[in-house]
């Protein structure tokens, strides 16, 4: 009996099938994840800004300055208050009340690429994350 094989053909085979996509895939997690956070922290600091404030035009201001610093055109991110689907970010959707004692909600959407390549992104998916903060009942408004 021979036992002898091919082994370039072996190899080929097993970095072609087995371990090329499986490089993609980890590859692809870090940009995924990276979107992930971002919009965790946008949904954050635009509620936050907006409770603090009092305007809404301050809470989108905050999206686009941290947006921008990730370098994310303005197609790559959506923007909804208080319960509304998001919409894109030159014209947000929703309107918070904006009185002691009521809650103020973002949701934040961002493009993630599915498959990062040395040629672009391919695919991809929307990454949501919404964040509520409270007026404070006892805070001193005008």
């Amino acid at each position: 009996m021979r036992e002898g094989g091919h082994a370039a053909v072996e190899l080929a085979l097993a970095v072609g099938v087995l371990m090329l996509p499986v490089a993609l895939v980890v590859s692809s997690f870090g940009p995924w994840s990276e979107r992930r956070v971002l919009a965790e922290a946008v949904a954050a600091e635009s509620a936050r800004s907006v409770a603090l404030t009092r305007t809404h035009e301050e809470g989108l201001a905050v999206v686009i300055r941290m947006t921008d610093a990730h370098g994310l055109a303005a197609g790559e991110v959506r923007l909804g208050w208080c319960g509304a689907d998001p919409g894109p970010v030159t014209t947000p959707t929703g309107v918070c009340p904006l009185t002691r004692g009521s809650v103020v909600g973002s949701t934040v959407e961002v493009w993630a690429p599915l498959v990062v390549t040395p040629w672009g992104p391919v695919g991809g998916l929307w990454v949501r994350a919404g964040h509520h903060e409270p007026i404070d009942l006892y805070r001193s408004l005008p």
